[in-house]
C-alpha cells in the first residue's frame, strides 16, 4: 500500500501553546532590558511583538473559518490549558513595553495590550476550568503543570496594573487598583489548589511521560508572580497615592521566603530534564513540541523575581544567581527557537500532531 500523504498545512491544526512563544521572548527581553542589556533586549522585543501579530492573525483565521477545531482545543485535556496563553502573551507584551525606551507611542499600545488581555485573563480563564471540571472527567493521573496555567495567569493582571497605574486618568486609577487586587487573590488561591493536586499526582503516579517534562518547568512561573505581583500592585497603589508607601518595606523579605520554593522547584525540574536527557529511552521520547516553551517563560519570570530581591535585600548571593539564571534563561530560549524555526521553516507547525 502506498504511504498516506501528509496533510497540507492549516490553520486548523495550529496549536494554542504557540503563544508560550511570545510570552518566552517577551520575558526574556524584559530580563535583558532590567539587567541593563538594551542592544539585546530591543532586537528580542520586536521579534516577540512580530511573533504575537503573526499568531493573532493567524488564531482568528482559525477561529472563523474552522472554528469546530477551535472548540475541540476547548475540550482538550491538554490543548484547553493552553487557551490563556493568548491572553497572557498580551500582558507579557504590555509588561515588556514599558520596560524598554520604545517612545511616546509605547504608552497606547502597552495599555491597550492590557486593557485587552485583563478581562481575557479572566475569561478565558474561568471557561477553561468549567468545560474541563463540566464536560471532562481527567483522572488525577492526567495532572500536569499545565493545570497551573488558566489560574495562575491571573496573576500577571496585578503586574501590569501596577506598572501601567500612574498614566491612567486618575478618576480610574483607584478601581483599576481595586479590581487588579481580585486577580491577586484569585491567582493566589488557585494556585495553591492545583500544587497540592499536582504534588500527590507526582508521589501517587511516579515519573511524567517525557513530552510532558517541559510542564514540570511551568511550576516555576506562579512561584516568581507571587514574589512580584504583589509587590507591584503595592508599588503601584503606593505611587498614586492609594496606599502608605511603608507597606512595601516588608514585602521583599516575605518575597524572599516564597522565592525559596522556586529555587527548590528549579532544582528539582532541572533534575528531571537532566534524567530524561541522559537515559536514551526516555530522551527518544523527547520529541519537540510547542509546549517546549514551557521551560522558558516560567524560568524568566523567576529571573525576574530573583533580580528584584537582589537590588531590594542588597543580597551579592543573590545578585550573581541572577546572572547566572539569566544565562540559563537565554540558554534555554536559544535551544527552544532553534527547534521552533525549524518546524515554522516547513510549515510543520500547521499540520496535524504525529500520534
Amino acid at each position: 500500500m502506498e504511504a498516506a500523504l501528509p496533510a497540507q498545512p492549516s490553520v486548523r491544526y495550529l496549536n494554542p501553546a504557540w503563544f508560550a512563544s511570545v510570552m518566552g521572548t517577551g520575558v526574556l527581553a524584559q530580563a535583558l532590558a532590567q539587567f541593563g542589556l538594551m542592544g539585546l533586549a530591543l532586537p528580542v522585543y520586536w521579534l516577540a511583538l512580530l511573533s504575537l501579530l503573526a499568531l493573532l492573525g493567524l488564531y482568528l483565521a482559525k477561529l472563523l473559518r474552522y472554528p469546530q477545531a477551535a472548540l475541540s482545543d476547548l475540550q482538550h485535556p491538554l490543548l484547553s490549558q493552553m487557551l490563556p496563553t493568548l491572553p497572557i502573551a498580551l500582558l507579557v507584551m504590555s509588561l515588556a513595553t514599558r520596560a524598554l525606551p520604545l517612545g511616546p507611542w509605547s504608552v497606547p499600545l502597552g495599555q491597550g495590550l492590557f486593557w485587552l488581555g485583563m478581562p481575557l485573563i479572566f475569561l478565558v480563564g474561568l471557561l477553561v476550568v468549567f468545560v474541563v471540571s463540566t464536560r471532562l472527567r481527567l483522572p488525577l493521573e492526567a495532572a500536569s503543570g499545565a493545570w497551573f496555567i488558566p489560574p495562575v495567569s491571573a496573576l500577571l493582571v496585578p503586574i501590569t496594573a501596577g506598572v501601567w497605574l500612574e498614566t491612567f486618568p486618575p478618576a480610574w486609577q483607584r478601581e483599576v487598583w481595586v479590581v487588579s487586587g481580585l486577580f491577586l487573590g484569585a491567582g493566589f488561591f488557585l494556585f495553591l489548589f492545583v500544587l497540592a493536586s499536582f504534588l500527590q499526582r507526582l508521589y501517587a503516579h511516579g515519573r511524567l511521560e517525557p513530552h510532558l517534562l517541559p510542564s514540570v518547568f511551568i511550576g516555576l512561573a506562579p512561584v516568581g508572580l507571587l514574589v512580584l505581583a504583589p509587590w507591584r500592585w503595592l508599588e503601584g497603589g503606593a505611587r498614586v497615592g492609594l496606599v502608605p508607601g511603608g507597606w512595601l518595606e516588608a514585602w521583599p523579605v516575605v518575597g524572599l521566603v516564597v522565592w525559596g520554593l522556586g529555587l527548590w522547584w528549579l532544582f528539582y525540574s532541572l533534575a528531571l530534564l537532566l534524567d530524561t536527557l541522559l537515559v536514551a529511552c526516555r530522551r527518544v521520547q523527547f520529541q519537540f513540541s510547542p509546549g517546549w516553551w514551557g521551560f522558558v517563560f516560567p524560568l524568566g519570570a523567576f529571573t525576574l523575581a530573583t533580580l528584584a530581591l537582589s537590588r531590594a535585600l542588597d543580597s551579592v548571593f543573590l545578585g550573581g544567581l541572577a546572572w547566572v539564571l539569566l544565562v540559563l534563561l537565554g540558554m534555554f530560549w536559544l535551544w527552544v527557537i532553534l527547534f521552533s524555526m525549524r518546524v515554522w521553516s516547513t510549515l510543520r507547525a500547521l499540520q496535524p500532531p504525529k500520534s
